[in-house]
């Protein structure tokens, strides 16, 4: 009896084992093939960052898609950003991005170089709306010099400078002529410093991306051209000594601003520029460099309209002019995804006039399509330097190594701010490192 019974068990145990087998190889060939047993085209949206944050801001436009295409079903998921790096490139490999996925600068370029994401020029191209809707400065940005569009741009920023309006007035300064220059910077800080005995800019050297997107904006706005060649795959001063130059002066005056001037806070080296928010905010300092990103922690004071005590200036110009680097995220579509005419129509969506301000106003990105400037969402006085700063903004790297090639140039850019190195060894160390580490 009781061998029957065990034999009882082990084949109960086999069919439930079969079964389970059996469901997920059709919910696996039922993704292979797009579908779903109801018959529907399903496809996966992604967003990068938390899910807590990005849920509410998706949730209706993806049912607003689903009603006006009742014969597609999209699943909505979001993946944390120290996750993607890993992940989104492990997900390629094996042929499973998600059929719309967010991608960033630092993971777009890697997943592109393997030929796991589709080139969406012609088809952006095709679509006369979003064609015209999205700036040539930001199409340039999100595009190769051959000519190839791997994700429609749909979060975007580019440094700027903010300032303190009451810390100008007590200086003695006009708070509606932010400086212009980086002399005008260097001067303004000097006198707010001076009168109110609070540093007048906030200032951070510490080693990270952050850092090198700073140091980037600063060359293009000192030499007119961005940091890299994607073409020729080197730094834009290698082999350029006018560029070489001009950034030599650009790193000393980074070097003038920590160690001679006296306008900054202390320990500058352990922040990075995005921490001095909180000492901007606290009155703590009078300037600083951020871009859009800063408005969501700073908006309980921008939302006081006339009665702010917060502003925006374009980033303050170089002998080139104003040319801070700009950071453009947005959707891509993979090679291996089944269904991607449907996948474009839900790009289409996400970059509609409504749906874009939804998802910008919401996580603190740029007003980018034409159609969104007027709006009431972007209609307080902060936003006029950013949206303009937009019109004339510099690349980040368009390469697969951007990550190593930024780390160079913030520790280089360091080495120079702290004057353990000279401008041109800072410059050397950039080249060196970069030459010896890059991978094709």
């Amino acid at each position: 009896m009781k061998k029957r019974i065990l034999a009882l068990l082990v084949c109960t145990v086999m069919v439930i084992s079969m079964t389970a087998c059996g469901g997920s190889s059709d919910k696996k060939a039922e993704k292979e093939e797009g579908g779903s047993k109801d018959g529907k085209t399903e496809l996966t949206l992604l967003r990068l960052g938390d899910l807590t944050k990005a849920e509410p801001i998706f949730k209706p436009i993806v049912e607003s898609f689903e009603q006006e295409n009742p014969g597609v079903k999209v699943n909505f998921e979001a993946m944390a950003w120290a996750e993607a790096t890993t992940k989104l490139k492990l997900l390629g490999a094996q042929g499973d991005l998600p059929d719309v996925t967010f991608t960033n600068i630092a993971n777009g370029w890697d997943l592109a170089s393997e030929g796991y994401l589709m080139d969406l020029s012609d088809m952006l191209a095709s679509d006369e709306t979003m064609s015209a809707e999205l700036p040539q400065s930001v199409i340039d940005i999100a595009t190769t010099e051959d000519g190839k569009m791997y994700w429609v741009p749909a979060a975007t920023g580019a440094f700027g400078l903010w300032y303190n309006k009451d810390l100008f007035k007590q200086a003695g300064l006009d708070p509606e002529t932010p400086p212009k220059t980086v002399e005008d910077m260097v001067s303004y800080a000097k006198t707010i410093t001076e009168k109110t005995g609070v540093p007048g800019l906030g200032w951070g050297i510490s080693a990270t991306e952050d850092f090198a997107n700073v140091v980037e904006s600063f060359y293009s706005s000192y030499t007119g051209t961005d940091i890299w060649s994607d073409k020729d795959k080197c730094f834009t001063f290698e082999k350029d000594d006018k560029n070489r130059k001009l950034f030599a002066e650009a790193l000393d005056e980074l070097a003038a601003i920590t160690n001679d001037y006296g306008i900054t806070q202390a320990n500058v080296i352990e922040y990075n520029p995005y921490a001095i928010r909180t000492l901007f905010r606290d009155g703590e300092v009078g300037m600083y460099l951020d871009g859009v990103w800063a408005v969501k922690e700073l908006l309980d004071e921008l939302n006081k309209g006339e009665e702010s005590k917060f502003n925006t200036g374009l980033f303050p110009e170089g002998p080139a002019g104003s040319h801070p680097i700009m950071g453009c995220d947005g959707w891509a579509i993979p090679e291996a995804c089944k269904n991607k005419d449907e996948a474009w129509k839900l790009i289409q969506h996400l970059m509609s006039s409504d749906n874009q301000t939804r998802h910008a106003s919401q996580w603190g990105l740029l007003p980018i399509l034409e159609s969104e400037k007027g709006k009431e969402e972007f209609s307080g006085e902060y936003w006029n330097a950013l949206v303009e700063q937009e019109q004339t903004v510099a690349s980040r790297p368009k390469d697969k190594n951007v990550a190593m090639i930024e780390q160079a140039v913030a520790d280089g850019a360091q080495a120079a701010a702290t004057r353990k190195m000279s401008a041109n060894e800072a410059i050397d160390y950039m080249i060196e490192t970069v030459n010896s580490n890059y991978s094709d």
